[in-house]
C-alpha cells in the first residue's frame, strides 16, 4: 500500500492552481479512484499525509491547468506508479516549453500534446509507446531525444513539426534514430522542414509508410540500413533536397507518388527485386538517368491492377500480363514502327529498359502516370 500525495494549502496557492498537472488515480482494474493536481515536476513536492492506494493502484497524467512550462513526468509518486499520459492530455496547451518524461513511463496517448507550440524540447524514455499524433503541429519544437529502447514512432507523431532539427543529435549528425526501431508511422514527420542533411533508416524498419518523410525539404539524403520491402505513398514527396537516391536490393515495391517533386534527384537506380512502381513516382523530377531492375521487362497499365485477398478462398488478383489485365493496358509503344502492333502495346522489353537515359526521358513524359510491373524478361 502506498501513500497518495496530497498538498495542504500553502502561501501563494492560487499561483500553484495556475500551474498545475492533473494525475488520475486508476485501480488495477481501471476504475477511478481520485483526481490529484501536482506541481510541474512532483519531485520537488513534498507529500502530506492523504489515504492509501490499493495495491495494483496506477496514475495517469489527464490535464493540466494554468500556465505549466517545464513539466517532469516521473515515473512514480509516492510510491504510486505513473503509466503515462492520456489522449489529449495537453492538447493545445500554449506555455508548456519542454518536456521530460521519466524511465519507466510506457504509454502517450493520441494528440496528447498536438498544437503545443510553446515547445521547444522533449526527452523521452525507453519504455514509452505512443499512439498517433503525439507532438502534431508543436511549431516550435527543435529537439527531441528518443533512447535506445524505443520501438516505435507513431503516425503522425511529428506532423507539420516545421522547427525540429534534431533527434538525438550528436557531433556527426542531426537525426539518429535509436536502433531498435522497427516502425515510424505514416506522415510522421510529415512537414518537418528543419531535419537536415543524412537520415538513416535503422535496419528494423522494413517498410516506408504512407507520407512518412513528405514535405522534409531539408534532408539531403535517405540511408536505409536494413532491408526495407516497401516504400508507400509519396513517403518521401517534396523532399526537394534529396540529392541521391540509392535504395535497398530488397525493395519490392515503390508507390504512387513515393519521390515525387525531389527536384534535386538527376540520377535514379531501382532494385533487381522490384516488382512495382507506382504512378507518378517521379512526377515533378527530371531525372537524367533512371537504371531500372536489370534483365527484366515492364508491363505498363492506366491503373493499378487488383491484388488478392489472403482472407478469402477466391483469388481476386490479376496478374499483369493476364488477359484480364489487358483492357488496362497503357496506350504505350516503346517504338514508332511498332505502334498499334497489339502485342507490344503497353509492354517494354528488358533490353529497352538498359537505356537509362531513355527510361528517363519516359519517366520525365508519357510514361509518368502509368503503373509500372516488372517481370523476369
Amino acid at each position: 500500500m502506498a501513500a497518495i500525495a496530497v498538498f495542504g494549502v500553502l502561501p501563494f496557492a492560487g499561483c500553484l492552481r495556475e500551474a498545475s498537472v492533473e494525475y488520475t488515480l486508476f485501480s488495477a482494474s481501471g476504475e477511478v479512484l481520485g483526481v490529484n493536481n501536482f506541481g510541474e515536476d512532483p519531485r520537488d513536492s513534498q507529500p502530506g499525509e492523504g489515504a492509501e492506494a490499493p495495491e495494483g493502484a496506477y496514475y495517469m497524467v489527464t490535464g493540466s491547468s494554468g500556465a505549466v512550462q517545464n513539466v517532469v513526468i516521473p515515473a512514480e509518486i509516492g510510491g504510486v506508479a505513473v503509466r503515462g499520459v492520456a489522449e489529449q492530455a495537453f492538447i493545445q496547451s500554449r506555455y508548456i516549453g519542454t518536456l521530460v518524461i521519466e524511465e519507466g513511463v510506457s504509454t502517450i496517448g493520441g494528440a496528447a500534446f498536438a498544437f503545443c507550440n510553446a515547445l521547444t524540447e522533449v526527452a523521452l524514455p525507453s519504455t514509452i509507446s505512443t499512439d498517433y499524433s503525439t507532438f502534431a503541429y508543436c511549431r516550435s519544437l527543435a529537439k527531441v531525444t528518443l533512447p535506445e529502447g524505443v520501438t516505435r514512432i507513431g503516425s503522425r507523431d511529428y506532423y507539420g513539426c516545421e522547427s525540429l532539427a534534431e533527434i538525438n543529435g550528436g557531433e556527426n549528425t542531426a537525426v539518429e534514430f535509436p536502433s531498435t526501431l522497427t516502425c515510424i508511422g505514416n506522415m510522421a514527420f510529415y512537414g518537418c522542414r528543419s531535419l537536415k542533411g543524412a537520415v538513416a533508416i535503422p535496419s528494423g524498419v522494413t517498410a516506408v509508410e504512407d507520407l512518412t518523410f513528405a514535405s522534409c525539404s531539408g534532408v539531403t539524403d535517405f540511408v536505409f540500413e536494413g532491408e526495407i520491402t516497401g516504400i508507400g505513398y509519396a513517403a518521401f514527396g517534396g523532399c526537394s533536397s534529396l540529392g541521391r537516391l540509392e535504395l535497398p536490393s530488397s525493395v519490392k515495391t515503390i508507390d504512387e507518388g513515393a519521390f515525387s517533386y525531389c527536384a534535386a534527384l538527376t540520377e535514379v537506380s531501382l532494385p533487381a527485386a522490384l516488382e512495382y512502381l507506382g504512378a507518378n513516382a517521379f512526377e515533378g523530377v527530371a531525372p537524367e538517368s533512371v537504371a531500372m531492375p536489370a534483365g527484366k521487362g515492364a508491363w505498363l497499365y492506366s491503373q493499378k491492377l487488383a491484388e488478392d485477398d489472403p482472407d478469402t478462398e477466391e483469388d481476386e488478383g490479376v496478374a499483369p500480363g493476364s488477359e484480364e489485365a489487358e483492357r488496362y493496358l497503357f496506350d504505350f509503344y516503346y517504338d514508332e514502327e511498332l505502334e498499334n502492333d497489339p502485342s507490344v502495346k503497353g509492354r517494354i522489353p528488358s533490353y529497352e529498359l538498359a537505356d537509362a537515359a531513355r527510361t528517363a526521358q519516359w519517366l520525365r513524359g508519357e510514361l509518368a502516370g502509368a503503373f509500372w510491373y516488372f517481370v523476369e524478361a
